[in-house]
């Protein structure tokens, strides 16, 4: 249920050294209608709009502990530049190896998820960049989970879900999808059971992504925090 990502499949071709590339661009907006109310509101902090640029390399020939995928993603605004640098090793499944976060010229900090000092499930990987890690995995009728890191000293499990396939308007352009929210599990700090559990998940602050029906398979869409719940509140649409 929660096992390690599957690569995605990228289009394209293959270079010398068997890796595939692919870079994507996304139009940055706040959420119309945010969830939460702190003092990180999105539609202060993007009033100048923003843009966010993402390259994803990967290498399906990857052997048991080497790198099977990168993934950068660069976001740029009028005062706010965020670039987040992921590598995953391939351990029967795409686990984090390491991870590099530069936030303006305030933050910067390097994460080894192989040498953590706390015991994370394999199947852990950066809040912000889930959507475009999970490609890979399948999307049908299952409820699968994950552990979404925010920092060494919080990671929370997290449940997601596929459901009925729509059609978009992007900037992109028509594209038909495949609709997946994603949502903490609450037992993770209140043993609620699971009656109380099934009554609070419609009031659950909400992931949601749109995966393209076909190969690749790309991220059409994201509305959510950028981070946990009551981070800045997001719509990523491709451009």
């Amino acid at each position: 249920m929660d096992a390690p990502f599957e690569l995605p499949r990228l289009g394209g071709a293959t270079n010398a050294e068997g890796w595939t590339e692919e870079v994507m661009r996304y139009r940055l907006t706040a959420r119309p209608k945010p969830m939460f109310h702190t003092i990180l509101d999105a539609r202060r902090i993007f009033a100048e709009g923003a843009t966010a640029t993402v390259t994803t390399r990967v290498r399906d020939a990857a052997t048991e502990g080497e790198v099977a995928l990168t993934l950068d993603v660069a976001l740029a605004t009028g005062h706010l530049t965020f670039h987040d640098h992921f590598e995953g090793v391939w351990k029967g499944g795409m686990v984090g190896k390491t991870l590099e976060r530069t936030v303006g010229h305030s933050r910067k900090e390097v994460v080894d998820f192989a040498n953590s000092p706390y015991p994370f499930p394999l199947a852990t990987y950066p809040d912000v960049l889930i959507p475009f890690l999970m490609r890979g995995q399948p999307r049908d009728n299952e409820r699968r989970a994950l552990y979404s890191w925010t920092s060494d000293r919080f990671c929370a499990r997290v449940y997601y879900e596929a459901k009925s396939r729509t059609t978009l308007s992007v900037p992109a352009g028509r594209i038909e999808c495949v609709p997946v929210i994603m949502y903490p599990d609450l037992n993770d700090w209140v043993s609620l059971g699971s009656v109380l559990t099934r009554l609070a998940k419609p009031l659950l602050p909400r992931y949601e992504m749109w995966f393209e029906v076909e190969r690749p398979h790309r991220v059409v869409r994201f509305e959510g925090a950028f981070g946990p719940p009551g981070a800045p509140e997001i719509v990523l649409e491709l451009s």
